[in-house]
């Protein structure tokens, strides 16, 4: 007499086999995806015991593959009030709530620092 439970072991393997290969077969790695997001956000927690008390400080970080995370406050100050003529000027979108088509407006900082519509 043939065991009943045989086909369905097989079966089950058959399909684990092919679940197994197609998951990495269409699956993302981790490396696809660090390659469409080189950066991400590193939690860094560090307790410090002072005089008997300790103090627990939780801070989030940017942290980038390639070593470079993002501009700091004053090269962002440097390349806005330091840029030569070839640089765009800064301009912002402010809402138009009066505006007929409720679009959003366009407001630019001209060279003495004022806010100007365009």
């Amino acid at each position: 007499m043939k065991n009943p439970i045989g086909p369905f072991i097989l079966s089950m393997l058959f399909l684990i086999t092919f679940l197994l290969i197609s998951n990495y077969a269409y699956g993302k790695t981790k490396s696809q995806w660090l390659n469409e997001n080189p950066c991400m956000i590193k939690s860094i927690t560090t307790s410090v015991t002072k005089d008997g008390v300790t103090t627990v400080t939780k801070e989030e970080v940017l942290k980038c593959k390639d070593g470079y995370d993002g501009p700091s406050y004053w090269e962002l100050f440097a390349q806005f009030y330091y840029a030569d003529l070839t640089v765009p000027a800064y301009c912002r979108m402010y809402a138009r709530p009066d505006h007929p088509f409720k679009t959003p407006g366009m407001i630019c900082l001209n060279e003495k620092g004022v806010w100007e519509k365009e």
